[in-house]
């Protein structure tokens, strides 16, 4: 587990504004890993939250790929 003082997430609107989605939420999450400066996007579902955690998912993986200690 990532500890969340070492994470910057960042929720971004993948609609320009104006339309019908003015009212929607954002839900394409980026979740970076500041010690490391790596980090991993996701927009795959419409829920915040769910690309929350797969961007997490993803960020851990690389992380253990390039040897660092969780």
């Amino acid at each position: 587990m990532i500890p969340e003082i070492d994470l910057q997430v960042t929720c971004m609107n993948p609609n320009p504004p104006g339309g019908q989605q003015v009212g929607t939420p954002n839900y394409h999450v980026k979740v970076l890993h500041i010690p490391t400066g790596i980090y991993a996007v996701c927009m795959a579902e419409r829920s915040q939250h769910r690309n929350r955690k797969i961007a997490l998912a993803m960020l851990e993986y690389g992380l253990a790929e390039i040897g660092w200690k969780l």
